[in-house]
């Protein structure tokens, strides 16, 4: 079955697969042949986002000739910088897992600190770059 790829504001990919293909491997041949990273790819069948892990078929509208968008997320900064990191010494998968788990320790970390915190977090850095502070500038 061939699916048109759609990129908004962009171009347009065709792609072949299977009812049995699933979407995060429709997005793998997208990545081939655009060079847009997985990771920041949403596909969406009219409005509606695709779920990686559901094959073609368990979507009844995708048939010969679909077309559908792809989205292309901005990318988290950090979130890629880890990524990255963890990339070099693992595989895919485990880099993934451990990026996720990582930034999800962060944000409960980060909501954990008082404005306080964050105050005292602000004047060191400031400091830090030569520009002195009293925490009255800082606010």
């Amino acid at each position: 079955m061939k699916l048109t790829i759609k990129i908004l504001k962009g171009e347009e990919y065709s792609v072949e697969t299977t009812e049995e293909s699933t979407i995060q491997q429709i997005k793998e041949e997208i990545e081939k042949k655009s060079s847009i990273p997985v990771e920041h790819q949403k596909l969406l069948l009219v409005g509606k986002a695709l779920a990686d892990e559901k094959t073609v078929a368990s979507y009844g509208s995708i048939v010969d000739g679909t077309k559908l968008t792809l989205v292309v997320k901005k990318p988290d900064p950090l979130r890629d910088v880890i990524y990255r990191h963890f990339k070099r010494y693992l595989q895919e998968e485990q880099s993934q897992r451990l990026t996720t788990k990582f930034m999800d320790d962060f944000e409960q970390k980060l909501h954990q600190l008082s404005l306080d915190d964050l105050e005292k977090i602000a004047t060191e850095m400031l400091a830090k770059k030569g520009q002195h502070v009293t925490a009255s500038d800082a606010v």
